[in-house]
């Protein structure tokens, strides 16, 4: 009597096993702007000529979720934090004559243009990735205007700067 309960036991926990690894894959909700959204290395470009070795910045949602602005911060040369409006359909930056620069309070950034190109960048190691593209002013350096250029950065080691 034993055995026949703990082979009925047995057939449950089997039966049990084998109906759950047969679930769905869960859907994989992403943000309005997941597109453009990620980690780059990046140089400055002024006239033409590279005036910075690689840094990073970042691109990602806002707290609201639109699908119209997106948060582009400087975080190794700490030049920048702005939310910069968007034409997400594009994956293009707008222009914006005046996005408040929250790593200096009272300084404005001026987006001339900008666009995320995907499969457009190689990575150090030459892997294909997106890329970026933007041009920018800085209220407290007028009449420079940078470009920003660069690649997605991957998370390989052979690729960090």
């Amino acid at each position: 009597m034993k055995k026949t309960v703990y082979s009925a036991f047995m057939a449950l926990v089997v039966t049990g096993i084998v109906l759950s690894s047969c679930s769905k894959k869960p859907d994989v909700e992403y943000t309005a702007t997941y597109k453009m959204a990620g980690e780059w290395f990046v140089e400055y470009y002024l006239n033409g000529s590279a005036v910075t070795e690689y840094s990073k910045i970042l691109t990602y949602n806002t707290a609201d979720v639109s699908a119209s602005q997106i948060w582009v911060v400087d975080t190794l040369t700490g030049g920048f934090k702005a939310k910069l409006d968007v034409d997400y359909p594009a994956l293009s930056f707008k222009a914006m004559d005046k996005a408040p620069n929250l790593y200096h309070p009272g300084n404005t950034i001026k987006v001339y243009e900008g666009k995320v190109v995907p499969g457009a960048g190689h990575s150090k190691s030459g892997s294909l990735v997106d890329s970026i593209y933007l041009k920018l002013e800085f209220s407290d350096d007028p009449g420079s205007v940078y470009e920003i250029k660069g690649h997605q950065r991957t998370g390989f080691f052979e690729d960090e700067y």
